[in-house]
């Protein structure tokens, strides 16, 4: 399978594993934490995050989360604009979470946290709202 077939292959409880495996070459949280990709694999994963099926753009958010390549932050900044609130919140996350990628300098993109901003006080949908406050409680803290 190509990349971006692995990556519509996200969707799909029974080839998920599978995907995440050829894709990042992991699936636990232990594994994901040192993930490191392949220019291909990253751009079928951006590609993801804009797919039309809301649950491979979740799952790409989710991969890309755990990859510090200033790319793979910048892929997900769309996202804070999908319209699933599921996508949106993923996205608040992975935009706030040194956790997941250890490696990662925090600095977000254009005006991702204007828009985290505009999302912990205004997205109609309260579980976005209480993760994009913590995504900026977590970019404030003493060690950031």
């Amino acid at each position: 399978m190509t990349e971006a077939q692995w990556v519509r292959a996200l969707a799909d409880k029974t080839t998920r594993l599978g995907a995440m495996r050829a894709l990042v070459g992991g699936v636990t949280s232990t594994e994901l934490k040192s993930v490191r990709v392949s220019d291909t694999v990253l751009r079928a994963l951006s590609d993801g995050v804009a797919d039309s099926d809301p649950r491979v753009r979740w799952w790409s958010i989710q991969l890309l989360d755990h990859v510090a390549d200033p790319r793979a932050v910048q892929a997900i900044v769309p996202a804070l604009h999908d319209p699933v609130p599921r996508v949106r919140r993923n996205a608040a996350h992975a935009l706030g979470c040194v956790s997941c990628k250890p490696a990662w300098d925090g600095r977000l993109p254009g005006d991702a946290q204007a828009t985290l901003v505009r999302l912990a006080v205004s997205d109609p949908n309260a579980k976005v709202r209480r993760q994009a406050q913590w995504a900026l409680a977590c970019r404030t803290a003493p060690d950031r």
